[in-house]
């Protein structure tokens, strides 16, 4: 394939997860729970289908124009997954939106799942949202838009190869545990897909497999974390993930399992964050006469 073609099936690959910015998000919240300075917002926003995001707003009380973070949980997850973490960012000058991505529900899901064509659109759909997300933590919280993460981890890593491609708002991505083809995500997950019947899926899917959009994050900058003791899928299949990404990126295994909740894995991940997004602790900011706080926008 010449370099010409190849841009322009780049092109069609990426114009599969345009959707309609100017559709409202409706943003609704229904209560909010405070853990110091530190806000947490039970909201949800309008999909760019049917029905509704459900979220946690995490952010300090307050102010404006703070650094912003996309966080979205593994298979066998929810938005309350990283809650802790996005906690202890706020402190940091951190607003976060964790995600409820549609696996949250998690054997309902995946019995859902395993048509090709179904499951091509329910990604496309979550990528989709996903913008939407940054549109919000951009457009109503007012984040710096300089100054935005993703944070994905399993399933949420994957989703979030694809976006690093498509997504140009992304400062820097840190991607726990993900691999580049969703027809091995099916093969880990939906066991009944066998033979020519996951042979057939992996070809509908091909043309949204992370593989193809991890090359084109640059110039954003990738944190890839891995568990040596992860057996949920072959190493190599991380390995591969991982040296298709575009530079710069910095590529980490812990001693652990795919869990990848290791205080090592941890400290990495907010220290990474404290450096691409220049964040700056409240009691900091405090001491120099800075507002530091987050307020929406009304």
């Amino acid at each position: 394939m010449n370099k010409l073609s190849s841009s322009a099936s780049y092109r069609a690959r990426v114009a599969q997860f345009d959707y309609d910015p100017t559709q409202p998000l409706d943003l609704q919240e229904s209560g909010v729970e405070y853990r110091g300075d530190i806000a947490i917002h039970d909201v949800s926003y309008a999909s760019v289908a049917s029905g509704r995001v459900a979220a946690f707003l995490v952010s300090p009380v307050g102010g404006r124009q703070l650094a912003g973070i996309v966080w979205v949980h593994r298979a066998r997850g929810s938005r309350r997954t990283f809650l802790d973490e996005a906690v202890r960012l706020a402190e940091d000058g951190a607003v976060s939106l964790l995600i409820d991505a549609s696996w949250s529900r998690g054997e309902a899901w995946r019995c859902m799942m395993g048509d090709p064509e179904h499951d091509r659109r329910e990604y496309i759909q979550t990528a989709q949202n996903l913008g939407r997300a940054i549109d919000l933590l951009v457009t109503y919280w007012e984040v710096d838009a300089e100054r935005v993460a993703y944070v994905g981890h399993g399933l949420g890593a994957s989703l979030g190869g694809v976006l690093s491609g498509v997504e140009k708002r992304i400062k820097t991505w840190v991607l726990m545990a993900g691999i580049g083809s969703f027809a091995d995500v099916a093969a880990s997950s939906l066991v009944r897909l066998q033979g020519i019947a996951l042979e057939h899926y992996g070809h509908v899917l091909e043309a949204i497999d992370p593989i193809y959009y991890v090359p084109y994050a640059a110039p954003a900058s990738l944190l890839f974390q891995f568990g040596l003791r992860d057996r949920l899928c072959p190493r190599d299949r991380f390995v591969n993930f991982a040296a298709a990404a575009s530079e710069p990126k910095v590529v980490k295994w812990y001693n652990t399992d795919h869990d990848l909740s290791a205080p090592a894995a941890c400290r990495d991940r907010r220290e990474w964050l404290q450096t691409h997004l220049n964040l700056v602790p409240l009691s900091q900011a405090q001491t120099d006469g800075r507002d530091m706080g987050a307020t929406p926008r009304r």
